[in-house]
Formats: C-alpha cells, structure tokens, sequence
C-alpha cells in the first residue's frame, strides 16, 4: 500500500507543479467575453394640458400618456462580438412600444427592438443585416443618451428603427460612411415589392465636434396603389463648446409626391439644442425647433395649414448615480392651425409638464 501511494504521487507531481509554476510566473491574460448583457428602463409621469380625451397624447411616441405614470421603455439587450462576427437581439416593451410600432400587423414584430446580424468584410469594412437602429437624425431612442427627456418633433417623425442590409465602412477615425437597402421608412413588415435606399457619412474632425449628413428615397405607397416617392436629408452637427457647454443643430428636408394626387410637396424642420452642466450631478437643457408640413406628407391634421408647430422645451437633470437619471420639464407648443384637441376643445397652444426616472446598466 505505501508503495502505490508513492507511485501515485511520483507520477502527478511532475504534472501538477509546472502548470502551478507557469501560472504563477505567466499570469492568465483576463477572457474578453464575446456576448455582453445591457437594459436600461424609463419610467414617466406627464401631464397634457389639452387633455387627450383618451390620454393618447398626440403627435408624439415619447411620454405618449397624460396624467399617468407609466413605462415610457425598457429593454434587454443582448451584444456578441468578435473580430469577425457581431450580432444584436434587444426586446423590449412600453408606451414608447405602443405608439411608435402601431402600424406593424404581427404583435411579435412589435417586440422586437433590434435584430441583426455582421460580418466583416475586411479591416474597416461591415456588413449587417436585419433590424437595425435607424441611421437618421441626432437624437436616439433611450432618453438616457439624449440631453432632454422627450424628442423633437424632426426626431418623433422619421425612422427610429429600420429593417435591411447595411454596409458601414470606416474609412479614418474621422469619416465613416453607410450605405443602406431598406424595406421602408420604418417599417419591419413590408408594404410593397419596392425597397428603399440610405446613405449616411459621419466627420468627425475632433473630439469636440461631430458632423453628420443622412438621406433616404424610397416608395411609401402601399402595394396595389400608385406610387408615392419619399427623398429625404438630414443634417446635423454637434459642437462642445467647453467642458460644460454643449451646442447642437439639425435640420430635415423632405420631397414626395402628395397622397391625393401626382403633384410633389415638402416639408421641412429645424431644431438648435443646448445643454449646461452646472456640476458634476445637475445639468439644464434647453431647445428650440420648428416643424413644417403643410402638405400633411408626414403628420395629418385635417386642417388647412397642416403641422406647422413650433415648440421649446427646458429640461433639469440630476445624476445621482453613472447609470440613474431624474429628470422634470417643460415643453410648450405653438400651432397655425387648432390641432391639439382634448377634453377642453381645440386650441392653437399647448404645454406638457413630464417628469422621469430612467436607469440603464
């Protein structure tokens, strides 16, 4: 018996000790894990001065409730990278959910935020696929990364998500460009036999500025009807001014022919934002804009005038913590014609007062 428990032990020590040997001298370099867990939840309280008979606020997606506190979003997010495939499954559900994704026919659809897949083609060269955040406009979907709580009107107006192919290529550290075939202006299911086209080029020559020019054409007439061409631009540009001051701008510019008849109309929008840090936990915001559709291309009114609203908005931040952020604002609008209809008739002005706890991790 003593003689096999030498033998045991003469025969794995030799295997044992170098490996203890090796890790001690060459530590293990920390495993980059390739799949990644983020989320984030945004709740509200808001209140509409026009008093939507059903608390359906209109004209909007963000805050899209009165006089309730309620889930603006929330989702889950699944990332997988590596130097040759990335993907993204992120669901997701709220009142956000069910103004913004009325118009899909499959409720399953309805919950699905992005889903797409990449390869790379070669060094600085992507190709992904499916359904895709929208590569339009300055402000995003998660209030968490905008610099006020609910969106401007240019923004609540053209696409937060978009489904198809998309070829990024990062051609410096300054310039990336994109190019896009789409199923439509927002849409997962499509509507007809026709796809849709995008184009998108990022400069950013610094740290402190970002520039951005993005279009889109495609035919937004549903199948079995005439079609009604879409040509779209948006610019914007982003500057720190300081440590504390930031300053931002954007302006859209659309052509299709109207949906009553084979003429062409426009619309158009501007918006300047600027944000203050006050310190290391509070910061303000303010913004101004103004959107123009006469035509009722993009936003139908059933009036004469169309959309032509103004709006300004001034928001209060506080950041307790990295990842928490409570919010208060105050948002007033200005319309040609009466379209804010509501328990007290129909008025030319409006004002929201929105207050918000998001967090994200």
């Amino acid at each position: 018996m003593p003689f096999l428990l030498l033998l045991a032990i003469l025969t794995f020590t030799p295997v044992i000790a170098p490996a203890q040997i090796q890790d001690s001298l060459y530590p293990k370099e920390e495993e980059v894990k390739p799949v990644q867990i983020s989320g984030g939840v945004d709740v509200y309280y808001g209140y509409d001065f026009s008093k939507p008979n059903d608390k359906a606020r209109l004209y909007t997606t963000q805050a899209f409730r009165h006089n309730e506190f309620n889930l603006n979003w929330a989702f889950l997010q699944a990332d997988y990278s590596t130097d040759r495939v990335r993907s993204t499954l992120a669901l997701h559900t709220g009142t956000y959910v069910q103004a913004n994704y009325a118009a899909e026919p499959n409720e399953l659809t309805r919950l699905i935020a992005q889903a797409n897949v990449g390869v790379r083609l070669r060094q600085g060269l992507w190709l992904d696929m499916g359904i895709l955040p929208s590569h339009i406009g300055y402000e995003s979907t998660f209030s968490f990364e905008n610099e006020l709580y609910t969106r401007a009107l240019m923004a609540e107006n053209s696409p937060y998500y978009e489904t198809g192919a998309k070829v990024t290529a990062e051609v410096s550290e300054q310039v990336t460009l994109q190019f896009l075939v789409l199923n439509g202006w927002q849409n997962i299911t499509e509507t007809n036999d026709a796809k849709s086209l995008g184009f998108s080029f990022s400069y950013t020559p610094t740290d402190q500025l970002t520039l951005s020019y993005n279009n889109y054409y495609g035919n937004e007439a549903p199948s079995g009807t005439e079609a009604k061409r879409r040509y779209f631009h948006n610019v914007y540009a982003s500057y720190l001014l300081s440590d504390r001051l930031t300053v931002a701008g954007s302006a859209d510019l659309g052509r299709q022919e109207l949906w009553n008849s084979s003429e062409t109309g426009t619309w158009y929008t501007g918006m300047l934002l600027l944000r203050y840090q006050l310190n290391t936990h509070f910061s303000l915001s303010g913004r101004a804009e103004h959107y123009n559709d006469k035509n009722q291309l993009i936003i139908a009114t059933d009036t004469p005038d169309g959309f032509q609203t103004s709006s300004t908005t001034l928001n209060l931040n506080y950041a307790p913590a990295p990842n928490l952020l409570w919010r208060a604002e105050a948002r007033s609008y200005h319309a040609n014609n009466r379209i804010f209809r509501g328990e007290e008739g129909e008025k030319h002005n409006n004002l929201l007062l929105v207050t918000s706890l998001a967090l994200k991790f």
